[in-house]
């Protein structure tokens, strides 16, 4: 039997978990040496890979790209600036550098001429009939060969030189962890998170239809209903931390909030997803400096000055208006467990919350704001996010606070 390499397919991910597959793919990419040193290439890629899952890869066009990654006027000269076809020519160079240098089960490509990226997945291939006889005597030749090979060498000695190659290997390993952990941005607000010894519990917030309601919906608190409604930016959020934590070494579990119980969070380290759809959130970060006021008042408060407010501005369209949101990283003193909150007021602030928590780049620039002694410390952060045409933009730090 004959097995050939496995071959590549187009693919088109439909299912969440596919979509979180690549995510974490993409968050995969944007780490390597190809892309981690700069900001311009993962910002085009993110943003054309995001809008895809999202289904709106029809509408990626050179223009939409240059105004929505690149911050160009809605009227601006294409034909003058050129950013984005350069950009999208580097990205298509780098992944293909990426992509020669690993193998991955699923790969992300820009097609020429396009900047609509192509998924593309493993499939095995049929298997064919060969020689047998030929494939054995191949395999024991070399068994013989090695075989002679291993008895010209002293036993112990050999067994010296493999122990202290371990162990150097394991030492480098152990290393290269710790400085990774202990340096990067991304790692210093997520180690306390993946140093416990317990899976991550994702815990999503949810609605349910209800005729109590004015608006017709409600939060989902009852732990029966396992199957909530998710917006798509609350699942991209999930997504997002998922693949970071995968990424990372980390063991996770996703459940809805309202399965989510306290015990659960005393033994785990807890994600929180979402804030008016997630009655854990506002619970937990009730007590800290920044927190969400009482329903209907959807908005971010400070408690060391009230007069500090952050809301939406209702005048406006709500596809247009922009969002806030808090992220929050700290040990609750009731549990003594770590917690997350990746929280927006309206969905597209969670969207820009959880951009916030996984990008190396904003990360890296919040690193630069506080200083870097705050790895073992609590963390909170308000955003500002931009909301144009139902489309989010890069989130922007309007407060912060370390304890």
């Amino acid at each position: 039997m004959i097995h050939p390499p496995p071959v590549r397919e187009r693919w088109i991910p439909t299912s969440p978990e596919e979509h979180s597959e690549v995510l974490h793919e993409l968050e995969s990419v944007l780490a390597s040496p190809q892309f981690c040193n700069s900001k311009r290439y993962p910002a085009l890629l993110r943003y054309v890979v995001e809008q895809t899952l999202l289904g709106h890869g029809d509408e990626i066009k050179e223009r939409t790209v240059g105004i929505d990654v690149f911050g160009r006027a809605p009227d601006y000269d294409t034909n003058l600036d050129t950013i984005v076809r350069y950009t999208a020519g580097e990205v298509r160079k780098r992944l293909s550098l990426h992509y020669h240098e690993v193998e991955t089960p699923i790969q992300i490509s820009l097609t020429a001429r396009s900047y609509r990226p192509e998924f593309l997945r493993m499939v095995e291939a049929p298997v064919s009939e060969g020689d047998g006889a030929d494939a054995k005597s191949v395999v024991d030749a070399l068994s013989i060969d090695n075989t002679r090979t291993v008895l010209i060498k002293p036993r112990r000695t050999l067994e010296w030189v493999v122990v202290t190659s371990c162990v150097i290997l394991l030492i480098l390993v152990g290393l290269r962890s710790w400085n990774i952990m202990r340096t990067d941005a991304v790692g210093r607000f997520w180690s306390p998170i993946l140093d416990q010894k317990t899976p991550t519990v994702i815990s999503l917030g949810g609605v349910i239809f209800s005729p109590r309601s004015n608006i017709g919906t409600e939060v989902a608190t009852d732990p029966a209903n396992l199957n909530p409604y998710l917006s798509f930016e609350n699942g991209l959020a999930m997504g997002r931390v998922a693949a970071l934590i995968n990424a990372r070494g980390g063991v996770y579990r996703v459940q809805p909030s309202s399965y989510t119980t306290l015990a659960q969070i005393r033994e785990s380290p807890t994600v929180l997803v979402g804030a008016y759809n997630n009655d854990w959130t506002r619970r937990l970060v009730a007590p800290l400096r920044f927190h969400f006021a009482q329903h209907p008042d959807e908005s971010i408060v400070d408690a060391d000055d009230p007069k500090k407010v952050w809301e939406r501005d209702r005048s406006k369209p709500f596809s247009d208006s922009p969002d806030y949101a808090l992220v929050a990283r700290f040990r609750n003193p009731s549990t003594d467990s770590m917690v997350v909150a990746i929280a927006g007021l309206q969905r597209f602030g969670t969207d820009a919350a959880s951009q916030f928590a996984t990008s190396p780049d904003l990360l890296e620039h919040f690193n630069r704001q506080v200083g870097w002694n705050w790895r073992d410390k609590n963390v909170e952060v308000v955003l500002r996010v931009d909301v144009v045409n139902g489309r989010v933009g890069a989130p922007i730090v309007v407060a912060t606070h370390v304890w």
